[in-house]
């Protein structure tokens, strides 16, 4: 865990609805210690509170910073002028940066439009268009991969692999995450080499394609939105 602190939030702003379903965007003041843009933190209106959300950062300004998040229709929404307890993963072993190409979807774009901030190039898959074309048109089959970001579904990963077989960019594991120090387990990620697995909150959010189980990560992963 990299800080853990007490902060206010000044503003809220609801970035989007789809039926019960929001994301806000919250500016915060208070916030200890470094962040930059697409950096995971979690935060709980209640400091012993068990349910904890799961937010990104998107902008940092001065000294506020300007989380998004995503809330469920049964999640208690926080008030502006409200204190939130933050925290955040530890440092990623390995995040997206100039020179990175980052493939998502709609749905999760929010999750790391931040990096584009950082120097990182965008995909995003559109309905009717081949999204592996694109990528043959960008890298070739025998391309740099390792400098590509992969933030899709579970399903659409395997298929990815089907169609470049060893390849190995790197893959958002977007589990969901209750501690943030890897204790509670729930945000394990099942790998090739280690029967254990690994910590997202301690190790990811980005891991290797080729070290990841991706059928059983289909079934354990939260959904990419």
């Amino acid at each position: 865990m990299r800080l853990l602190c007490e902060t206010e939030i000044l503003t809220i702003e609801e970035m989007r609805r789809e039926g019960a379903r929001r994301w806000l965007r919250l500016t915060l003041s208070g916030l200890a210690g470094p962040a930059q843009p697409g950096q995971t933190m979690l935060f709980a209106e209640e400091r012993h509170s068990p349910r904890c959300r799961i937010a990104t950062v998107e902008a940092v300004e001065g000294a506020r910073v300007v989380l998004v998040a995503r809330f469920e229709a049964d999640d208690r929404v926080p008030k502006a002028g409200a204190e939130l307890t933050v925290w955040s993963n530890e440092e990623p072993a390995v995040s997206p940066g100039p020179g990175s190409l980052v493939v998502t979807t709609p749905a999760f774009l929010y999750r790391v439009a931040p990096f584009a901030q950082l120097g990182a190039d965008l995909i995003v898959e559109e309905p009717g268009v081949d999204l592996w074309e694109v990528l043959r048109q960008r890298l070739g089959e025998s391309g740099d991969w390792t400098s590509v970001f992969l933030a899709l579904e579970p399903a659409r990963l395997e298929a990815f692999a089907a169609a470049f077989p060893g390849a190995d960019p790197y893959l958002y594991a977007n589990m969901d995450m209750s501690c943030g120090i890897g204790a509670c387990r729930s945000c394990h990620v099942n790998l090739t080499d280690c029967k254990d697995g690994e910590a997202s909150c301690r190790r990811g959010p980005w891991f290797a394609l080729q070290r990841v189980n991706l059928v059983r990560l289909r079934f354990a992963s939260a959904p990419y939105i």
